[in-house]
């Protein structure tokens, strides 16, 4: 603010003498009133001291210059009057905040010196205004970048929760789709955008793919998803779209870190997959191994497999035991189904071969390969861990024979107890039994075979499985007629018997 002065004086003789010996050195304004001053403020303002009489028409000097410190608190306010009144000084000072009164008359020098002090008064208020305006301004920005700074962090704990919860879905994924499935929605919950997640199966030659978010455009940014071994899929990102434009560095990390994690799990669950495929040939060559021993060379695991699989997935559909039969425990059921007879594999020849009917105490030894293969699958678990596949294999081996209503073996369990996957493969290892030729009987009619099975529901089976298995006769029947095996020359053959349990 340049040091400008409005001179406020009714008497032109006196405004215009004062006028012209302040004007050596300041720069002064006049006003007749102080509704001129008021108008000469807003035209010409600020002004640095406002020298005002006291007795002007209308307003007074002391309402003049509270008026002006009320609109412009830096504008320093000195008063002259011509009444020595202690009073009127001191309600000048404390309600006008008027610095200076001078006394009329006053010299030059008085003057100039009560207006030197006033400009230094104003220069030390303007000062201090601006001083409290940088505070204001550097509390302001302060405020402000620490509510961006708040932002962020809340923005970025966000992001480290979200992809601690992805790494604790990643560990509990039970296939590779779900693996691919996390990951889309991992990336489009961290950066909203569209994306696509595939990853090439190495096992099956296919690609896993999944999706996130709305309906990509053409503009697209890759991020390979890669292990020591090489890549092994991509995450693709859509860089249209409403939110469209380049990716943050922000956006980067977590895409990155998302891709790592996505990647090392994928490599796993293509490792475990090898390990199980390596565990069931294992398991399968010894299960097929007590199959041969038992003159049941054909196709008598492939149609269990079959027969399981179709029954499985008839109570699926039909509601039945929706918290056990899921999409992955049907197919441990279709590769656990081979199992049920290893413990055949500890049977004698003598006995397990014999063409005659066996002693009271043949049949005991006989009944014994459920325990036998119970326990035998019971001490791979001890040495390498309880899979899935293992624990219903051992389940089936061991239970397999028993009854609904609990006339079976080995332990005589009736009802649920039963394990389900052993109770399923009761039905179908009969079903199978029955339609099948064998070198001491003929092999019955799909008919007659189903409405013997439909006869011992509720006794000998479930009556829920035996209920699904029998609404799907055609079904098992097609099954029979594709995987039916070679026949067997006619002289190995004898007359039609009923089977024994």
């Amino acid at each position: 603010m340049q040091e400008k002065i409005l001179f406020v004086e009714d008497c032109d003789e006196v405004r215009t003498s004062v006028a012209r010996m302040l004007s050596r050195r300041f720069d002064v304004r006049t006003a007749r009133s102080a509704e001129e001053a008021v108008v000469a403020f807003d035209r010409e303002g600020p002004f640095a001291v406002v020298l005002s009489d006291y007795g002007l028409p209308g307003m007074d000097g002391i309402a003049l210059l509270r008026e002006v410190h009320e609109h412009a608190p830096e504008t320093v306010g000195v008063l002259l009057t011509g009444v020595a009144d202690l009073d009127l000084a001191v309600s000048a000072v404390h309600e006008s905040g008027i610095f200076r009164m001078l006394t009329k008359p006053c010299g030059f020098e008085s003057m100039t010196q009560a207006l030197d002090e006033a400009f230094a008064h104003q220069r030390s208020l303007s000062e201090a205004c601006d001083a409290a305006e940088e505070v204001s301004f550097v509390r302001e920005s302060l405020a402000s970048f620490h509510e961006a700074l708040e932002e962020r962090i809340a923005a970025q704990n966000q992001a480290i929760a979200r992809l601690h919860s992805f790494s604790i879905d990643l560990c509990t994924a039970s296939s590779l789709q779900e693996v691919v499935n996390l990951a889309a929605r991992a990336v489009n919950a961290a950066i909203a955008r569209a994306v696509h997640v595939q990853v090439w199966d190495d096992g099956d030659g296919a690609t896993v793919e999944s999706a996130a978010g709305p309906e990509m455009t053409a503009k697209l940014h890759m991020h390979p998803l890669t292990t020591r071994e090489g890549q092994i899929g991509e995450i693709i990102v859509d860089l249209g779209g409403a939110r469209g434009g380049r990716l943050t560095d922000v956006d980067l990390a977590l895409l990155s870190s998302i891709a790592s994690s996505t990647a090392v799990t994928a490599h796993h669950e293509f490792r475990r997959r090898e390990r199980d495929r390596a565990q069931h040939a294992t398991i399968l060559a010894l299960a097929r191994l007590a199959e041969q021993r038992d003159n049941e060379t054909g196709k008598h695991l492939q149609r269990l497999a079959a027969y399981c699989r179709l029954t499985a997935n008839g109570l699926r559909e039909e509601g039945y035991f929706k918290d056990i039969v899921t999409g992955s425990w049907v197919r441990d059921l279709e590769l656990s189904s081979a199992l049920h007879d290893i413990g055949k594999v500890g049977i004698p020849d003598s006995i397990l071969l014999k063409p005659a009917k066996l002693t009271p105490g043949e049949w005991d030894v006989m009944k014994s390969h459920a325990l036998l293969g119970e326990s035998t699958l019971e001490s791979v678990i001890a040495d390498f861990g309880p899979t899935r596949f293992l624990l219903m294999g051992r389940d089936i081996a061991g239970a397999h024979h028993e009854k609904w209503d609990g006339s079976g073996y080995p332990r005589g369990a009736r009802g649920e107890r039963i394990p389900l996957a052993a109770r399923i493969l009761a039905i179908v290892d009969v079903y199978d039994a029955l339609t099948s030729t064998r070198p001491y009987k003929k092999a019955w009619a799909h008919e007659e075979a189903i409405a013997w099975i439909r006869a011992r529901a509720g006794t000998h089976f479930d009556p829920i499985l035996v209920a699904t298995f029998v609404s799907r006769a055609e079904e098992v029947d097609r099954i029979r007629a594709h995987l039916a095996d070679e026949p067997a020359p006619r002289d190995e053959l004898i007359e039609h018997v009923v089977p024994v349990g």
